[in-house]
C-alpha cells in the first residue's frame, strides 16, 4: 500500500448528522427568530424586534438588520427575502426584499381586505423567481403564485373557504400548503399552471415544507382525539406518520432536508411548543434531551426548528426560557462543525471495475487529512485532478469532474489497486467552499483507454 505526502488543496462539505463529532449551538439576541436558513446551511434569516436580519453566520461577526418587515424565506444565494411589511398605505402586504431595493410590495389579489392583512408570502423558490403566499377575499385567505412575469395569480381554490400556499420546492414547481376541506384545513398540492388538489377532504392537515426537487414533503396532519401528527410524503405517494414528542401535543414537521436525512419541527398544544428532529434511523428526538447527550449543556428551552440545510446539518428555530415562555430568541445548529467529504460519482470502470475515491479527516485549518484511491488497475499510474470548481464535462468517455486547477502525477498505484495520500488541511480556506477530486488512470480495459475514479467534493463547516 503506497502512502505519500502530498500538499493538497482541499475543501470540505457539510457532514450529515450520523456523522456528528463537533457541535455548534448559536443564540441570537432576546427578541429575535429564526425562519429559513440556505441550503448551504451558510445564511441564516429572521426577525429581530420589529425588523428583520440575514446573517452569513460563519464569516460575519454579527446579523445584518434589515429594517422593518418579517422575513420568513430566502432565495438559496441569499440575496432575496420575502415575508409581509407594511406599504406606504400602511397595509401589510407580501414583500421582496434585496439590497439594492429594500422591500417591495408584491401586491394582493383584487377585493383583498384587511383581515389579517392584504397579503403574504410564506416561502421563494431556490432562484428566487417564483414566491408563493396567501391573499385575502375579505377574511377568506386565496393562495397565490407570484412571477415578476405575471404578478400574482390565484391558486386553483380548493373546497369550500380558505386556502393556503405555505411551502415551494426549491426547482420553483411544485407547491404545497392546504385548502379547506369537509372538516378543516387539508393538505394540498399546486403546479406551476396554477391547478391543484386536497389529498383528501374529509383528513385535517397542511403541507409544510418541501425539498429541492418537490419528492419530499412533510407536515402535519389529524389523527384522532384532539391532536395531530407530523407526516411526510414521498413523491406522490401515501402521507407517512411520523408522530409527536409528547403524546399530549401535536406534531408539525416544517422542514426536510434533500435526501430524507433529517426532517425538524415540533410539538404544540396551546401556547406550548417544543423542538425536534427525527431521522430514519432515530425517529423523533426532542432537542431538549438531545442537546445534553451531544455535549452541548446549558442550553434555553428548545421551543420550534424552523429550517434546515440540504445536507441536514444545521438546524435554525427559536427558543425561550421555558415552555412557551419569554424571551425568545433564534437558534443555529450544526450537528457537525468539520467538514464533510462527498462522493459525486462519476466513475469509469477499468480492469478491477470502478475505481473508488474516499476521503477522511475533519476539514479545519492544520488537520490531518488524507484521501484513498481503490479498484485501480494494480501497478499502474494515477493522475489526480483537484478543481476549485465543478467542470462536469465529458472525456475518454466518461465525465471529468473538477475543473482541472491542479494536476498531480504521475502517481504509482500499488499491487493491490490503492493509492493513498496524507496531508494536512490548509489555513484560511473559505466557509462553505467545496473542492473537487478525481482520480483518472491508464487502462487498457476502460472505454477509451483510461478509467476514472468517481468525483469527490469536500466543504469546509
Amino acid at each position: 500500500m503506497t502512502s505519500r505526502l502530498a500538499s493538497l488543496a482541499l475543501v470540505a462539505a457539510v457532514c450529515i448528522p450520523a456523522a456528528a463529532s463537533a457541535q455548534t449551538l448559536v443564540i441570537l439576541p432576546d427578541n429575535s427568530w429564526a425562519t429559513d436558513i440556505t441550503p448551504d446551511g451558510r445564511i441564516v434569516v429572521g426577525t429581530q424586534g420589529s425588523d428583520s436580519f440575514y446573517w452569513d453566520w460563519k464569516n460575519d461577526a454579527a446579523p445584518t438588520i434589515v429594517p422593518d418587515g418579517y422575513a420568513v424565506a430566502v432565495s438559496d444565494d441569499g440575496l432575496k427575502l420575502v415575508g409581509v411589511f407594511k406599504d406606504p398605505a400602511g397595509d401589510d402586504v407580501a414583500g421582496m426584499w434585496t439590497a439594492a431595493t429594500g422591500w417591495v410590495s408584491l401586491g394582493y389579489l383584487p377585493n383583498a381586505g384587511s383581515c389579517p392583512g392584504k397579503s403574504r408570502a410564506n416561502d421563494i423558490s431556490g432562484d428566487g423567481n417564483v414566491v408563493v403566499g396567501s391573499s385575502w377575499d375579505g377574511c377568506s385567505g386565496r393562495a397565490f403564485r407570484w412571477t415578476a412575469a405575471t404578478g400574482m395569480q390565484e391558486l386553483q381554490h380548493l373546497g369550500n373557504g380558505s386556502d393556503r400556499a405555505t411551502c415551494i420546492a426549491g426547482d420553483g414547481v411544485l407547491i404545497g400548503g392546504y385548502g379547506r376541506g369537509m372538516v378543516s384545513t387539508s393538505t394540498a398540492f399546486w403546479v406551476p399552471d396554477l391547478s391543484g388538489a386536497m389529498i383528501d377532504p374529509n383528513v385535517s392537515g397542511q403541507a409544510l415544507g418541501l425539498n429541492n426537487d418537490g419528492t419530499l414533503a412533510v407536515g402535519t396532519q389529524y389523527i384522532g382525539g384532539n391532536y395531530n401528527s407530523a407526516f411526510y410524503r414521498v413523491d406522490n405517494g401515501p402521507l407517512v406518520d411520523i408522530g409527536s414528542l409528547n403524546s399530549t401535543m401535536s406534531g408539525r414537521a416544517q422542514a426536510v432536508s434533500d435526501g430524507g436525512e433529517m426532517i425538524v419541527g415540533y410539538d404544540a398544544q396551546g401556547f406550548g411548543r417544543e423542538a425536534w428532529v427525527w431521522t430514519p434511523a432515530s425517529g423523533i428526538l426532542g432537542l431538549n434531551a438531545l442537546l445534553p447527550a451531544l455535549g452541548i449543556t446549558g442550553a434555553p428551552f428548545m421551543q420550534v426548528c424552523n429550517a434546515v440545510s440540504a445536507d441536514g446539518n444545521i438546524v435554525v428555530g427559536g427558543v425561550s426560557n421555558g415552555l412557551g415562555g419569554l424571551p425568545q430568541a433564534g437558534f443555529i445548529l450544526a450537528f457537525n462543525d468539520t467538514g464533510s467529504w462527498n462522493d459525486l460519482g462519476h466513475a469509469l470502470a477499468g480492469a478491477l471495475g470502478d475505481p473508488n475515491l474516499t476521503g477522511s479527516g475533519d476539514l479545519l485549518p492544520l488537520t490531518p487529512v488524507s484521501t484513498s484511491l481503490s479498484n485501480a488497475l494494480p501497478g499502474g499510474s494515477a493522475w489526480l485532478l483537484i478543481g476549485l470548481s465543478a467542470l462536469n464535462a465529458p472525456f475518454k468517455g466518461g465525465v471529468l469532474v473538477p475543473n482541472g486547477d491542479m494536476i498531480v502525477g504521475p502517481l504509482g498505484i500499488d499491487g493491490a489497486g490503492e493509492l493513498n495520500l496524507s496531508s494536512f488541511w490548509p489555513s484560511g480556506v473559505p466557509s462553505g467552499f467545496t473542492t473537487y477530486f478525481q482520480y483518472w488512470i491508464p487502462d487498457a480495459a476502460g472505454v477509451k483507454g483510461y478509467a476514472a475514479s468517481n468525483g469527490l467534493g469536500a466543504t469546509t463547516p
